[in-house]
């Protein structure tokens, strides 16, 4: 199984250079094509309602109005890095921008990619609570996996040694084999189950035993684990664990805990969002 047309959405500082180079890499690997969408709207630096306070209305009106021809600048800056990285890397692609809130854009796109990259909003950027919103929006409504990628860090390759956030809900079966094409390759690929104190008092085998039983018949190395919360969040456990065996790839599902936040997404997703040390792939 191959991914054939990747996603890429660029934005914020040096153009989102760090997740291009992960999608170039992927595309090489499994012959893809590539599509890269600027959002426009996201390229801003205006301030934001918190750094509002405090300036003068003449100064927030003056950088107001350079905002569209910085942002314009900032695009073509990105379609340049864009369209070099394609051809230094011998792939085709194509470039879009947009305009406004790109959530329905992207959604649209997304369904025709196997796969949308994305990357973790700096957490005092301005347009972090924008582009959480974003992911959130992609998550519940695109159909498609995401892979984000943290704004800090070097990824020279991903989906050597894998980590899956396991539990036993359709979200995860879902994130589990949305990344079969990246599992495939995998040097080690462990399914990691976290429990609670009483629940880790068994010599039973783990509870993912099965899901690695089931990646093994399709030819993935892996294995099955367990760690105790130890009181900890989840989020931690999970981020602890993948730093203790060295991963370069974290796949889970997001999800939501009540009707009430039927269309947010779950503390776990949330906490990874914000504290991510790894690519993540996410799907709902």
């Amino acid at each position: 199984m191959h991914l054939r047309d990747i996603l890429v959405v660029l934005h914020g500082a040096n153009a989102g250079e760090r997740r291009l180079a992960i999608t170039l890499g992927l595309a090489r690997q499994h012959g893809a094509r590539v599509t890269g969408f600027c959002p426009l709207d996201l390229m801003s630096t205006a301030p934001s309602a918190l750094e509002v306070v405090g300036y003068a209305a003449a100064m927030i009106n003056a950088q107001a109005a350079l905002q569209p021809s910085r942002m314009a600048e900032a695009a073509e800056q990105a379609e340049v890095v864009f369209r070099d990285g394609l051809t230094q890397a011998g792939l085709t692609g194509t470039w879009l921008t947009g305009n406004g809130r790109p959530h329905e854009t992207l959604v649209r796109l997304a369904h025709h990619a196997d796969l949308v990259v994305l990357g973790q909003p700096e957490p005092e950027s301005p347009s972090f609570a924008r582009i959480g919103e974003l992911i959130e929006h992609l998550l519940l409504h695109a159909g498609r996996p995401l892979l984000l990628v943290p704004y800090a860090g070097t990824f020279d390759r991903i989906g050597s040694q894998v980590l899956i956030g396991w539990t036993e809900t359709r979200e995860a079966a879902r994130a589990v084999h949305d990344a079969l094409p990246l599992l495939a390759g995998a040097e080690r690929v462990t399914a990691l189950t976290i429990l609670e104190g009483r629940e880790a008092q068994t010599d039973d085998e783990p509870p993912a035993a099965e899901l690695a039983r089931h990646l093994q018949r399709h030819g993935i190395k892996a294995v099955a684990a367990r760690t105790v919360t130890d009181g900890i969040a989840d989020a931690d456990a999970l981020l602890s664990y993948a730093c203790d065996i060295g991963v370069d790839l974290l796949v889970m599902g997001g999800y939501g805990h009540s009707p009430l936040r039927e269309r947010m997404l779950g503390g776990v997703t949330r906490s990874l969002l914000r504290h991510m040390t790894v690519p993540v792939l996410m799907s709902h």
